[in-house]
């Protein structure tokens, strides 16, 4: 309860203001002899970057302007609207009533050096025959920060210093190139109102510090200026905060508006926290059913009365005539408390004026409520703020308890995905959605569309069985079905929301995709070489890209292990190639008597153990979900395979003496594989492991491609159901041109050639 009474609203006047905007006026306000008329000024004040102040020549804050969008609105809802204050009418008829004026304008990121975002709020009334001038001011709503480098002492400190201040969304970093001429713009989470900041550099006597520390109790269009004041001879030693001593820092506190902002009278608001309060809340089995419904009570200058009523008092336990739970005595109080109701003391803000409380109406007692009733359960709330001339707020909350009282208001219900929980919703160009469909729908449902800065939606439409379930036969939760949007474009915010006809969700909710991987030294251009010890002393070992370093490299090879008998089995050539000049020749041999596989995989060669091998299979790559592995390949499978008689018991029973098998696979893992051909441990990769979360492979028993050419080939990957809730974090890709080789049996003649391994994603 504590952590929901610290997540407390800016104000009372931006909820009601926001709700009221979206909804649709019952009655025309602009009547043709309207009674009053105003006169509306909108202006856009802020503080300017140190490169604005420079311009004479222009005005910085007109693309503010420009992009001002200005609302008037009634209690009936939105009335009036233009965007650019060019476009505001000189003179607007109203009806005689109240009505508040906002103004919007700028970008709300988290942190930036340009992005500023800006807000203005004013209520006023109309009456008969009136005619007045109405004065919007749009302030900024930025916590501004910068820093004064003329405190910044060259003597004592080089110029190689990096300064980063954040919040908990975003941070900025000043070095010497901007230190001077650039401001940082924050805006700041719900609950956040600290800036933290991490000074790191250099003195000028070559040992280098750092300063850590942060700004408590930050607020909206105030700017902080970090001041720098030192003491020569303290400490400066290297260390998390080893400037504590050497460096100290002054923090100057500018309110950029000397005018405070205009406080407006509205009424208390009711808010479901987690929950629309607004919607009916479906638990037809108490498994649905939450650990608790908490609701948000705001009131301007207080909260002075609340009180629970309800058609299902006695299921729920609670009395029947309706009390004020801030005053009442305790002996009237406790029989709510006996049935588990609770409520905290309002919780006032001088600086807003508003007065915060909470309710919890918990689990078990709406496990109470009846699943044989004949209509919604309903709970009322009522809450009067403490202002002198008191307004008062009702809220409902509406429980169903069974299907039959069920009542679908939208007709296409959109769920939120938790994309950490269902790892396979999203691809680079796809997000797919599970969604509940109404009854009966007057239009074509689907999904609305854009990029999380875009107002443009695109509308994909969702495609229903033929005959779907009705819920006369089905619940609810049954009618479940998804939708897949295709064609996005990888990292990069969206946002999204249920339509359908001229209904347009108010559940705007946002996903980002993946981003795509590009494997590295998937082409083999590049190959560099390494010094290995061998049983025969030290053997220089081809290896693929151009680190010469196997730990590095994200490929590896077998090769260090052949290198004890002279033999490179894996390496560059031009014989084929798909692109630039060279591919990979994978070529299988005898060596020590037994058949070596000629090989390459995404992994390193760990060591010799004997005459066997340990690898380490998989590179750490970004997680996403890939479709397929595309490669071009040549594969040419020698003929009278030899077995090795201690191994024969794990091979096909007509394998000796017939035709190699070549093969290929590839797989996502949560971390890497070792693999050991020493019969005494043996340990072959599975496809079944638990580490593992996708796999495809191909194996040829024949020739693939024709003589001389490289040819495209497709690998398919399955995702197991480990996939859904875990996130891969390896890429693992393993190539053989004698499939059998961990058990050092095949041909001596096998070849593959390989080109251009590719991540294809759908």
């Amino acid at each position: 309860m504590k952590k929901l009474i610290s997540n407390i609203l800016n104000g009372v006047v931006v909820l009601t203001a926001v709700n009221g905007l979206w909804s649709c006026s019952a009655e025309n306000p602009f009547d043709s002899e309207g009674e009053g008329t105003i006169r509306l000024h909108t202006t856009v004040n802020a503080i300017t970057t140190r490169a604005d102040d420079d311009q004479t020549a222009s005005d910085p804050m007109q693309e503010f302007k420009d992009k001002c969008v200005v609302y008037i609105s009634s209690e009936k809802g939105l009335i009036y609207k233009k965007v650019g204050l060019h476009n505001v009418d000189e003179k607007i008829t109203l009806k005689t009533g109240h009505y508040a004026a906002e103004a919007w304008t700028g970008d709300s990121v988290a942190a930036s050096f340009d992005k500023k975002f800006f807000r203005g709020y004013q209520s006023f009334e109309v009456t008969k025959g009136s005619q007045q001038n109405i004065a919007l001011t749009c302030k900024i709503q930025n916590v501004v920060a910068s820093i004064n480098t003329s405190t910044i002492d060259p003597n004592l400190m080089r110029d190689d210093y990096i300064i980063t201040i954040k919040n908990s969304r975003g941070e900025i970093v000043f070095d010497k190139e901007n230190a001077s001429s650039e401001r940082a713009y924050f805006m700041m989470p719900d609950g956040d109102n600290t800036l933290e900041y991490t000074i790191s550099g250099t003195r000028q006597d070559g040992k280098s510090f750092s300063k850590s520390g942060s700004i408590d109790g930050v607020q909206r269009a105030h700017h902080y200026i970090l001041n720098f004041e030192y003491n020569p001879n303290g400490s400066g030693q290297s260390g998390s905060d080893s400037g504590a001593v050497f460096l100290k820092i002054i923090i100057k506190d500018e309110d950029i508006h000397d005018s405070q902002n205009v406080t407006v009278h509205s009424r208390p608001t009711i808010t479901g926290v987690d929950f629309k309060i607004e919607k009916q809340q479906v638990y037809t089995s108490d498994a649905d059913i939450p650990e608790s419904l908490n609701v948000q009570l705001c009131g301007f200058k207080g909260l002075k009365e609340l009180a629970v009523t309800s058609t299902s008092a006695s299921e729920l336990g609670i009395p029947t005539d309706s009390i004020n739970l801030l005053e009442a005595d305790a002996n009237r109080l406790q029989p709510y408390k006996d049935a588990g109701l609770a409520w905290t003391a309002p919780e006032y803000n001088a600086k807003t004026d508003v007065a915060t409380a909470y309710l919890t109406i918990p689990r078990n007692m709406i496990e109470r409520l009846s699943t044989a009733a004949t209509s919604e359960h309903v709970i009322r709330i009522t809450i009067k703020d403490g202002a002198s001339d008191p307004k008062t707020q009702s809220a409902t909350i509406r429980i169903a308890r069974n299907e039959g009282t069920i009542k679908i208001e939208d007709p296409i219900v959109l769920d939120k995905v938790d994309q950490e929980s269902d790892c396979l919703s999203t691809t680079p160009y796809s997000f797919t959605i599970p969604f509940t469909l109404s009854d009966e729908v007057d239009g074509t449902p689907g999904v609305e569309y854009s990029k999380a800065e875009e107002d443009s939606w695109t509308f994909v439409p969702v495609a229903i069985p033929a005959k779907a379930p009705r819920r006369s036969s089905m619940t609810r939760a049954q009618q479940k079905y998804s939708v897949t949007i295709t064609g996005l474009e990888p990292g990069t915010d969206y946002k999204y929301r249920a339509a359908c006809g001229d209904f347009h969700s108010d559940n705007v909710m946002t996903f980002t995709t993946e981003s795509t991987f590009t494997i590295p030294d998937a082409s083999f251009e590049e190959w560099s070489s390494y010094q290995a010890s061998t049983m025969l002393g030290t053997k220089t070992v081809a290896l693929p890209g151009n680190t010469g370093d196997k730990e590095t490299s994200f490929w590896g090879s077998g090769n260090e292990g052949s290198a004890t008998a002279n033999l490179t089995l894996t390496n560059k050539s031009t014989d084929m190639k798909h692109s630039g000049q060279y591919s990979a020749r994978l070529g299988s041999n005898s060596a020590l008597g037994v058949i070596a596989a000629g090989n390459i995989f995404t992994g390193k060669y760990v060591k010799t153990d004997g005459t066997n091998g340990v690898l380490s299979v998989g590179r750490p790559y970004n997680g996403s979900h890939p479709a397929k592995l595309k490669v071009y390949a040549n594969y040419r499978p020698g003929s009278g395979v030899t077995i090795n008689d201690k191994n024969k018991d794990f091979l096909p029973a007509n394998f000796a003496g017939g035709t190699d098998h070549g093969q290929i696979y590839v797989a996502l893992t949560t971390e890497e594989v070792e693999i050991r051909t020493n019969p005494s441990n043996r340990k072959l990769f599975e496809s079944n492991d638990p580490v593992v979360l996708a796999y495809g492979q191909v194996t040829w028993t024949g020739n693939f491609g024709p003589d001389g050419q490289l040819q495209e080939i497709e690998i398919p990957l399955e995702y197991n159901d480990r996939a859904k809730k875990t996130k891969p974090t390896h890429l693992v890709i393993v190539c053989s041109a004698s499939k059998y080789g961990d058990y050092f049996s095949g041909s001596k003649n096998s070849v593959m050639y390989l080109d251009d391994f590719e991540l294809i994603y759908e």
